[in-house]
């Protein structure tokens, strides 16, 4: 195998583990993934073996197919994570409005009046 195909299969693999990553919600495992995943594909762009182009291009093919799946569940994070923003902003406006309903008032005065 030249080394454009091992550096793009190891790329390949790669991305797969980063998207069982975000799957799982282990974002910062999946972002060094991502950072070696574009390493590789760096060092797949830069390599001059001639082989095998119907290979590269199945590999280049998968490739932009797992780019898609892993854009897609990044995307849906993203609206999760910034519809939770939204809900704890809302529940933080709701709880504020009873703060100056909940005042602590003490029944009794702490300090008593001699003169009554």
């Amino acid at each position: 195998m030249s080394d454009k195909l091992e550096y793009l299969e190891a790329a390949l693999v790669a991305g797969e583990r980063e998207l069982h990553c975000l799957l799982a919600g282990e974002i910062e495992e999946a972002e060094v993934l991502a950072k070696d995943r574009g390493q590789l594909l760096e060092m797949a762009w830069r390599s001059t073996d001639p082989d095998g182009i119907a290979q590269l291009r199945d590999k280049l093919l998968k490739l932009k197919n797992l780019q898609g799946q892993l854009t897609v569940e990044a995307r849906r994070l993203h609206a999760e994570l910034q519809s939770d923003l939204q809900r704890a902003k809302q529940e933080n406006q709701r709880l504020s409005g009873y703060r100056t309903s909940v005042r602590p008032n003490p029944a009794v005065r702490r300090y008593l009046d001699k003169a009554g």
